[in-house]
């Protein structure tokens, strides 16, 4: 035999490494799309929870809000009726001339400003938010809201108060 023939059984006997099954293998852009997804997911799911979670704290805040709407009236009534018994035909100077008793809570504190003929509830710390003016003008008979900062919650929406 000659030398540049090899044995064949020697050949055979060495193994090749097989090739992993194709059906069987995730490529990288397989693993990145899968990993999307679930990314996907969990932004949705964290996403609606938060979203839950802010309308129950806007819920909160509206509630708390139409609580002292009654307060309001009865201020308003009381200030309209002082100025019909008043001999010049003038409001009060201060709301404590109205007897009123006490009409604070702890989400929010009256004022009352004899200048300018305006009623101001003003949010405490109680309502999450402090600084937050909800203000009344006696003259123009309407309802305004001055937030110092809008974009930080919770605030009280113009569509919660009272229309005349």
């Amino acid at each position: 035999m000659p030398d540049n023939v090899k044995n064949e059984s020697a050949v055979n006997t060495k193994k090749a490494p097989k090739m992993a099954d194709f059906s069987t293998r995730v490529s990288l852009v397989e693993l990145i799309m899968i990993l999307m997804l679930v990314g996907l997911v969990f932004v949705f799911y964290f996403g609606m929870k938060q979203l839950q979670i802010d309308k129950a704290n806007e819920a909160i805040a509206q509630e708390k809000f139409e609580n002292i709407i009654p307060t309001f009236q009865k201020i308003i009534e009381a200030m309209e009726t002082y100025r019909k018994a008043d001999e010049f035909g003038d409001y009060p100077a201060f709301l404590e001339e109205l007897n009123l008793g006490d009409i604070n809570t702890n989400d929010f504190k009256f004022e009352y400003s004899a200048d300018t003929y305006t009623i101001t509830a003003i949010t405490q710390p109680a309502f999450g938010k402090a600084g937050i003016k909800v203000i009344y003008n006696l003259s123009d008979k309407s309802f305004t809201v001055e937030d110092p900062t809008p974009d930080k919650k919770p605030t009280i929406k113009d569509e919660w108060l009272p229309q005349e």
